[in-house]
């Protein structure tokens, strides 16, 4: 066991991460070297201790928990790295748990014991996370009281189905989109990248800006981490970066990425004055579909969303994500259960007196 407190330990550990995160049965980009690298060096400013917890067995590296203490949190409460930031640059990693090459044995729980005790670890704050998740498992196993919230479904298309939803809703626009002369533009080298990413943001921001709104690719923290992470992802074959044009005008991009056996889609950018309206976000979300069953990948993925969302007219499929508190003394765990039913008590009540008011 051992714990990595250093940008330079990580960065030494590239390999044996790179290794571990191809084995996994849980791999996901937002646990992989790349995301994980990036976030520590945009968002250093929010750690006060970083602790990335290694489990080796001789010099092969099968457990992985990377977690930090965020600046100005009291002492031992931890994030997992990814989570945490200020929220106008938050970067949403989701499916947030422990990498692991194998079944969670008996001594690796010892060594994660070890490993939690010496960090002096008493309340893990996990943001975004499936029901079911090696962290719970190994919590529940150290006599951790754990509270649960939903946050949202995961929305996604199993890329084996024929005639998906997605498909029969833009197949008059493909059509349309065909007879028009719409290009698709997939990016394959760091100079197409720059100029697709570009355009991203300028299409999104032309749609969310607003006078005392900004973009959220107006946060510089957000700006910096996706500029770099995009490159990483590009040179180790994970980004799918496709754009559309009419002419030389770009009409929309879409940004996904391979995550484990999935392709999941995270941020877009469409032109929504262009005429005639052949639905660009929709035709996008077909290549990416596309380009999943290519690479032989299991699904789409739309990430999480609050329902309703329109991700659920265009899905087959949803799985709940939850946060998670873990708490090791109970005073703590009841004092933050009863603080979260008081919160839900009075923003139940805000909502009835000024439905009432309105009303």
């Amino acid at each position: 066991m051992r714990i990595l407190d250093s940008e330079q330990e990580i960065v030494e550990s590239k390999e044996s991460w790179q290794k571990l995160y191809a084995s996994a049965s849980n791999s996901n980009v937002f646990l992989s070297y790349e995301w994980i690298t990036t976030w520590i060096s945009v968002f250093k400013n929010c750690v006060s201790v970083l602790a990335v917890v290694t489990v080796w067995d001789l010099d092969e590296l099968v457990c992985l928990l990377p977690l930090y203490k965020r600046a100005g949190d009291r002492a031992g409460v931890f994030w997992f790295v990814g989570s945490g930031e200020p929220e106008a640059a938050e970067v949403c990693s989701e499916g947030l748990d422990m990498l692991s090459a194998r079944l969670i044995s008996t001594e690796i729980n010892q060594l994660l014991k070890k490993a939690i005790d010496t960090i002096g670890l008493k309340k893990l704050v996990v943001s975004n996370s499936t029901e079911k998740n090696q962290v719970s498992m190994m919590f529940e196993y150290l006599g951790y009281k754990n509270l649960k919230e939903f946050k949202g479904n995961r929305y996604f298309i199993n890329t084996g189905d024929s005639k998906t939803k997605l498909e029969k809703r833009t197949f008059r626009y493909l059509k349309a989109a065909e007879k028009r002369g719409i290009t698709y533009h997939v990016v394959e080298n760091v100079s197409d990248l720059e100029l697709a990413f570009d355009e991203l943001k300028r299409l999104h921001n032309t749609k969310w800006r607003r006078p005392g709104h900004p973009s959220i690719f107006d946060h510089p923290l957000f700006d910096a981490f996706h500029n770099s992470v995009l490159q990483k992802l590009l040179a180790v074959e994970k980004l799918s970066l496709i754009a559309i044009k009419k002419n030389e005008q770009t009409i929309a991009v879409n940004y996904s990425m391979i995550s484990g056996d999935d392709l999941v889609f995270y941020q877009s950018g469409v032109d929504t004055s262009f005429k005639p309206n052949i639905s660009p976000g929709m035709l996008l979300h077909c290549a990416q579909l596309r380009q999943a069953r290519i690479l032989n990948l299991n699904n789409y993925d739309f990430l999480l969303s609050m329902p309703p969302s329109y991700k659920e007219d265009i899905t087959e499929y949803k799985q709940p994500i939850y946060s998670f508190t873990f708490h090791k003394y109970s005073t703590t765990f009841f004092f933050e259960c009863w603080r979260t039913a008081i919160m839900k008590a009075l923003s139940y009540l805000r909502v009835r007196i000024l439905g009432r008011v309105s009303w």
